[in-house]
């Protein structure tokens, strides 16, 4: 017979330290995950949401903008909560490509869903096309919006001179649009206000020079706003696109000596501002009569603003002169070109084959 013996089962050893301590860094980070999850789900879903109070908000979609912009337009705008989201949804859904410029009519809080099927969708009753060239002044660009569009040069002129539009460029007080409406060909619906396409024009300026470095202004002692003032100079005065650096580079070597510019395209513009014409072409005595802070023959420096607006090119050579000694120029004899010149005598000779 067998006897029968107690057996005395013991408990199984605890688990080591490391193991318990690697078992408490899971928990926290699943519980870490759970919540970030959930706070995630949460902002997209409040991201996504609309508002059923929204107000009436008319956005402008310049020609051009990405993505990213145009999310940044409606939350500015405050169409859509988070610009972001609106990015990424458009992304997924492969319609970012799908979103068309212009005007739109929308309202505040609407949603990601239904911004993106307005701006995917939406079509404007009548489109007006309006070109407006480098080198215009406002009133030049006004005649060519009454021209082409419903808006009378003087709504477009009212609208330009309320004070209601503005760029972080601009001075701090000053409500002077010359050189900011940036060239360029739009297309507006019916419904289009004057405020509506200075706004477009801005925003133009804002999309096109998002690529150009306007802190190398200060290489040059110059604020970007002054930069934008040489970049309207070199519009105005350059014929052909080589010239256009080293127009710029003249202008830079002159305020560095210091000289007065002497640039005739600022006393056309101050006879512009005075009389409500150009004068072509000028004569000596323009140059010492014409009183006005424009005139770079009788003022130092630069003019108080721009003189036109300027193209692309133009805020480019603004930008990266280039590295010459000239600090002269003139019109050849074809009218089409610039001969540069670094002292009196040269400039007298390029002036003699002119």
């Amino acid at each position: 017979m067998l006897e029968e013996t107690e057996v005395n089962e013991e408990p199984p050893p605890p688990a080591p330290p490391k193991r318990r301590r690697r078992r408490r860094i899971l928990a926290v980070l699943l519980l870490l995950f759970i919540l970030l999850v959930g706070t995630g789900a949460g902002y997209v879903w409040w991201a996504m949401g609309g508002s059923a109070n929204g107000a009436p908000v008319r956005v402008i979609i310049p020609e051009g903008a990405s993505g990213s912009e145009i999310a940044a337009i409606l939350q500015r705008a405050k169409v859509v909560r988070s610009g972001f989201i609106f990015r990424l949804v458009a992304r997924l859904r492969g319609v970012s490509t799908d979103l068309k410029p212009g005007a739109y009519d929308l309202t505040t809080g609407m949603g990601v869903t239904k911004a993106l099927n307005a701006l995917r969708t939406g079509v404007p009753l009548k489109v007006f096309r309006v070109t407006i060239p480098e080198g215009k002044t406002i009133p030049e660009i006004a005649a060519i919006v009454g021209k082409d569009t419903k808006i009378t040069a003087a709504q477009f002129l009212a609208a330009v001179h309320s004070g209601r539009h503005r760029l972080p460029i601009m001075p701090k007080g000053s409500t002077n649009l010359e050189g900011l409406l940036f060239p360029k060909t739009y297309e507006i619906v019916e419904k289009t206000s004057a405020d509506d396409l200075v706004d477009m024009m801005l925003n133009q300026f804002t999309l096109e020079t998002a690529g150009l470095d306007f802190s190398k202004a200060a290489a040059h002692h110059i604020t970007p706003y002054q930069l934008v003032i040489v970049a309207s100079l070199i519009e105005r005065e350059a014929k052909v696109e080589r010239d256009r650096p080293l127009i710029a580079s003249v202008i830079y070597n002159r305020l560095a000596r210091p000289m007065r510019l002497q640039i005739d395209a600022t006393v056309e513009y101050a006879i512009l501002l005075q009389t409500g014409h150009y004068k072509f072409p000028l004569t000596t005595d323009d140059y010492t009569n014409v009183h006005s802070a424009y005139n770079t023959y009788l003022h130092d420096g630069l003019p108080p603003g721009p003189i036109a607006s300027p193209g692309l090119a133009a805020l480019q050579a603004a930008l990266s002169p280039a590295n010459t000694n000239y600090y002269y120029y003139v019109l050849t004899s074809d009218q089409r070109s610039h001969c540069f010149a670094r002292d009196q005598a040269e400039f007298n000779r390029c002036r003699n084959a002119a």
